[in-house]
């Protein structure tokens, strides 16, 4: 049995079983005007950003977080909130992609640094992003795939234009593999932006000729990814390359997905 749980950011906060689809409320306050959100797994740690203009902390405890509002200063135009693991993978760097790429370089007052200065509006369109390593992977409502190089503080465009990025809800890592859920669910190549389909050479011919693009949020637990598509939570293990529905219970409001370490949220 896994080790994780999955945290879901909808109008509350719920902790769900990945196996079972049992779910319990974490934490009642309303959280419906929530954006973007990220675990720090070096800290335990929740960000989330809000159309409220407001970026908030979620410290993980056994039952139920404890929270605390950190900063009031233009977080309404934060579309993704990214960690990457610092060299040596101890700590983690936390990035907010607003109307600039924003390195959050204190956590404990919100303050931030332009990450890479020049790109005025770029950032505002993300419409979804990850990271492997130390590379950060995003996609644009202008139909772009961007790789942000976080050591070299490099921009380098993989894919753009034709290749609708655009319709793209999620990006999950896994293993140095990008799996991208868009019109269709991607294996994208990191280094160049090319990419298949996820269910190529499978007889999913379901899976195969849906569209992807309802997939509001994902988040890795091992080589599975759970995703809330519509209103359902669906899990796709990436070896089988089968996929099965883990809970029909109206997820339709979650924003963000993450996984958790049940010894430290508890079990649902």
């Amino acid at each position: 049995m896994t080790t994780q749980q999955l945290l879901a950011i909808a109008g509350h906060v719920y902790l769900i079983s990945p196996h079972s689809g049992a779910y319990k409320e974490y934490l009642n306050e309303d959280w419906t005007a929530t954006n973007a959100g990220a675990l720090v797994s070096s800290t335990q740690k929740v960000y989330v950003t809000t159309s409220f203009n407001n970026l908030w902390e979620i410290e993980l405890k056994e039952n139920i977080g404890i929270t605390r509002k950190i900063s009031w200063d233009g977080w309404g135009t934060c579309n993704a909130l990214v960690t990457v693991a610092k060299p040596g993978g101890v700590t983690h760097d936390l990035f907010a992609f607003c109307h600039k790429l924003w390195l959050i370089d204190d956590v404990n007052t919100g303050h931030c640094t332009d990450f890479l200065g020049g790109f005025a509006d770029l950032w505002a369109r993300v419409n979804a992003a990850a990271s492997i390593g130390h590379k950060i992977y995003a996609t644009t409502s202008a139909n772009n795939l961007w790789v942000v190089d976080t050591i070299e503080k490099q921009v380098i465009k993989l894919g753009g234009g034709w290749d609708n990025w655009s319709t793209c809800g999620a990006l999950v890592g896994i293993n140095q593999v990008l799996y991208a859920f868009c019109h269709g669910l991607w294996l994208v190549d990191a280094n160049t932006g090319k990419y298949t389909s996820f269910f190529e050479g499978s007889d999913d011919h379901e899976g195969a000729n849906r569209s992807w693009s309802d997939v509001k949020c994902a988040t890795a637990i091992g080589n599975n990814i759970y995703v809330i598509t519509g209103s359902r939570l669906v899990e796709i293990d990436t070896i089988q390359k089968r996929v099965r529905q883990v809970s029909d219970t109206n997820w339709g409001k979650t924003k963000v997905l993450l996984a958790v370490d049940r010894d430290v949220v508890g079990d649902v």
